[in-house]
C-alpha cells in the first residue's frame, strides 16, 4: 500500500493454479478433470473528507461449485422427476466494485457485482419422450447484481438502536417455457436491532428483520420476517454467563421459493417451525484472547462440502 496525503491506495495481484483430477472406480475421467490458471487483481482507495470516511474497492475472485453440485449421482424425487448434480460445471468468476461511506453514526454502501458462468438450477429431459425431467445445475453466461444499503446506530440513555435498510436488484433473463423470462424484481431488506442495558448489568436484545419478495437467480422468493428476543447476564468478569433466547417468535422466517427451470415450475413451500426457546449457561475456562488472526487456507474448500 501507499499513502498520498489523506488518500491510501492498496493494490494486489494474485495468481491461482488449480489442477483437479476426477477419478471414478480408479479410472481417470479426462473430460471431467480440469486445470485452471487465473490472475485476480484487487484495488482499494480510501480517504477522509472532514468527518466523512470514504472507500472505493475492486476485487475479483472465483467460486467453485460445491461437491453436491458436482455430484452426478441421480436421485429419485418422484416418478416424473429426478435430481442430480453436474460434474461438468465450471467455476464462477466474480468481479465486484464497492463504494462505502461513513459519517458520524451513519453509513452507506453501494456495490455492483458481475458473475460470469453463474450457477443456476435447470431441468433436462431424462428420456426420449421427455416425460421424466432431471433437475440439475448449469452455468449461465452472466448475472449482474446491484446492492445498496444505508444504516445508522444511536445511543439514547440505556437504549442502543441500530437500523439498516437495503435493496438487492439483479439483471438476468433465463429460458422458461420456450421464451426469455426476466428475473429482475428487486429484494428489499429492513433490519432493526435494539440493545437495552437494564439494571443489574443485564442486556436485553430485540432484533427484527423483514425481507420482501423478489428474484434471486432464476427463482422467485417469497417474503419473510422474524422477531428475536434475548436476555443476557455475565458474572465473574465474563467468565460465566446466562442467556435466555426466544427465536422467530411469530414463526415467519421461512421463505417460499418458486424455481423457473426451462419447462418445469418447481414450488418449494416451507412448513418447518423455527420458533425456539433457548437457555444457555456458559463458563469460559480461559478468557485470554486468541493471538492468531489469520484464516485457514482450507476453509473455502471445507465450505464446498
Amino acid at each position: 500500500g501507499q499513502q498520498f496525503g489523506k488518500v491510501a491506495v492498496e493494490a494486489g495481484l494474485r495468481y491461482e493454479h488449480v489442477n483437479f483430477k476426477y477419478t471414478e472406480n480408479s479410472q481417470l475421467k479426462e473430460d471431467q478433470s480440469k486445470t485452471y490458471n487465473n490472475v485476480f487483481p484487487s484495488l482499494s482507495i480510501s480517504t477522509e473528507i472532514g468527518k466523512m470516511q470514504l472507500s472505493l474497492s475492486y476485487t475479483s475472485k472465483t467460486q467453485r461449485p460445491s461437491y453436491d453440485d458436482l455430484d452426478g449421482t441421480v436421485n429419485y424425487v418422484n416418478r416424473l422427476t429426478l435430481e442430480s448434480g453436474n460434474p461438468y460445471l465450471s467455476p464462477m468468476k466474480i468481479h465486484s466494485v464497492e463504494l462505502m461511506g461513513a459519517w458520524k453514526q451513519f453509513f452507506a454502501k453501494i456495490s455492483y457485482e458481475h458473475r460470469k458462468d453463474a450457477f443456476i438450477q435447470t431441468t433436462k429431459s431424462y428420456c426420449e419422450d421427455g416425460e421424466v425431467k432431471l433437475i440439475t445445475m448449469e452455468n449461465t453466461p452472466k448475472i449482474d447484481e446491484l446492492q445498496a444499503f444505508v444504516g445508522a446506530q444511536f445511543k439514547v440513555g440505556i437504549w442502543e438502536p441500530k437500523v439498516n435498510a437495503g435493496i438487492i436488484k439483479q439483471w438476468f433473463t433465463g429460458e422458461y417455457m420456450g421464451e426469455r423470462k426476466s428475473f429482475s424484481n428487486p429484494l428489499g431488506i429492513v433490519q432493526f436491532q435494539n440493545a437495552i442495558h437494564l439494571p443489574g448489568d443485564i442486556w436485553m436484545n430485540i432484533d427484527m428483520e423483514w425481507n420482501s419478495r423478489g428474484n434471486k437467480d432464476n427463482m422467485k422468493l417469497g417474503s419473510s420476517s422474524y422477531l428475536n428476543a434475548k436476555l443476557y447476564k455475565a458474572f465473574w468478569k465474563n467468565r460465566f454467563s446466562v442467556s435466555l433466547e426466544a427465536n422467530d417468535i411469530f414463526n415467519k422466517s421461512y421463505r417460499n421459493v418458486t424455481f423457473y427451470n426451462k419447462d418445469v415450475t418447481l414450488r418449494q413451500n416451507m412448513t418447518s417451525d423455527t420458533r425456539a426457546l433457548l437457555l444457555t449457561l456458559q463458563y469460559n475456562f480461559n478468557t485470554s484472547r486468541n493471538r492468531y488472526k489469520g484464516k485457514g487456507a482450507g476453509n473455502e474448500e471445507i465450505n464446498r462440502f
